[in-house]
């Protein structure tokens, strides 16, 4: 049974994003905003009716975008919550923070629209003695012995609930550094499907009736956009010196589930994301968040199924109260 959680009993990576980050100019700098953001999507759709004298199967709607996520502490229904996994000796409890997130165009033909939305979860997973008996008495009583330790590779978790009949398990751990991330390039680049002609991909595609692909190099490498906020905060005299990095995967030990409709015809099959929670003040505040996520759809065309990646990537700031 879920019970109201406190801000202390979530993670440090939990309590520190807590609030709502959204695109703005990054410290010292020009850009960030919603009209210049870090921030790149590569998305492709299935499509059986040629454009533009093109038969691919398949086209793209890459762009840059801005978004808002909200991190919730409030008293309502999606306050902090644990929501214990009773394990008979010993429990597994989920110390829960929920979030809000939608995302619009911040370019192309249907820019300032909504692109995306979806609502999901922060777990921090603890494993911890388990009371005897349904409801708590006091003092408490206590099923005897130790827990078994959480795996500490699997420490967090990312529960994603997309309104395209999409939910996600993702699981990961954080760790702490100092300096600047090295945000590596995607190794390889791109892996775009094999068996099909990928020519979009390569190609600056900005007519109006035709807006698939406006940047090419992005759509190649999509840290690019993350690489580049760091140099430009060095530039700006406002070096990151301490980061928090999270790693989540729905290949370690998560999954992921399609309705019926997008399993046959374009089903998300995994996930995987990097999260850098960063600070430019020795760590006392973290105020910018930079992640990159990389997600792997299975695509109807004809009579067979193609892998296509859908990655994303994005550098937020958080909303300061006045």
């Amino acid at each position: 049974m879920p019970l109201k959680a406190q801000i202390a009993d979530l993670s440090r990576f939990q309590q520190l994003l807590v609030g709502t980050w959204t695109n703005q100019n990054l410290p010292g700098t020009t850009k960030g905003d919603q009209t210049d953001p870090y921030s790149y999507n590569v998305m492709p759709l299935p499509q059986q009716s040629p454009q533009n004298g093109n038969d691919f199967g398949y086209i793209l709607k890459n762009f840059r975008y801005y978004e808002t996520i909200v991190f919730k502490d409030t008293d309502d229904v999606a306050s902090p919550v644990t929501a214990p996994n009773r394990g008979g000796t010993y429990q597994q409890t989920p110390y829960v923070l929920f979030y809000d997130q939608q995302i619009r165009f911040a370019e192309g033909p249907g820019i300032d629209t909504i692109v995306h939305e979806e609502n999901g979860a922060w777990l921090h997973l603890q494993t911890e003695k388990q009371q005897i008996g349904p409801y708590a008495t006091s003092p408490p009583t206590y099923e005897p012995g130790d827990p078994e330790p959480q795996p500490p590779t699997q420490t967090i978790c990312k529960q994603i609930s997309v309104p395209h009949g999409v939910s996600v398990l993702a699981l990961g751990s954080c760790s702490d550094h100092i300096f600047a991330p090295l945000i590596p390039n995607a190794d390889p680049p791109l892996p775009t499907p094999t068996g099909l002609n990928t020519s979009p991909y390569q190609d600056t595609l900005t007519a109006p009736d035709n807006y698939q692909n406006p940047h090419p190099v992005l759509t190649e490498q999509i840290t690019l956009p993350l690489q580049a906020a760091i140099v430009d905060l060095v530039g700006a005299d406002h070096p990151i010196s301490n980061y928090i990095h999270c790693q989540v995967d729905t290949a370690n030990g998560g999954g992921v589930m399609n309705i019926p409709f997008e399993q046959r015809r374009a089903a998300l099959t995994g996930y995987s994301a990097d999260y850098w929670l960063m600070s430019l003040d020795g760590g006392t505040n973290y105020d910018i968040l930079a992640y990159t996520q990389r997600i792997v759809l299975d695509l109807l065309i004809g009579d067979n199924h193609y892998t296509f990646p859908h990655p994303t990537s994005n550098v937020l700031t958080r909303v300061k109260m006045m």
